[in-house]
């Protein structure tokens, strides 16, 4: 499934990153944000805005329309 699908509070793991562009992609590994990871989404943007994700206790906002290219399972 993907990420923008996950219900806001419910605990994920990301499967994969390799449909992610590029740069993201290496935001997110500086984050902390890579394949096997868990996190949270913590708040949804109205009208599909920005996203606020929770990973080992940080907080990153991603838009929406990135939030389609990750893929997770539920825990």
């Amino acid at each position: 499934m993907k990420l923008h699908t996950v219900d806001k509070g419910q605990k994920v793991k990301i499967l994969d990153l390799s449909s992610v562009d590029p740069l993201l992609r290496k935001r997110l590994y500086s984050f902390g944000i890579k394949e096997g990871c868990e996190l949270c989404i913590k708040q949804k943007g109205l009208f599909s805005g920005a996203c606020v994700l929770e990973c080992e206790g940080q907080n990153v906002g991603i838009r929406r329309k990135d939030l389609m290219t990750i893929e997770v399972e539920k825990l």
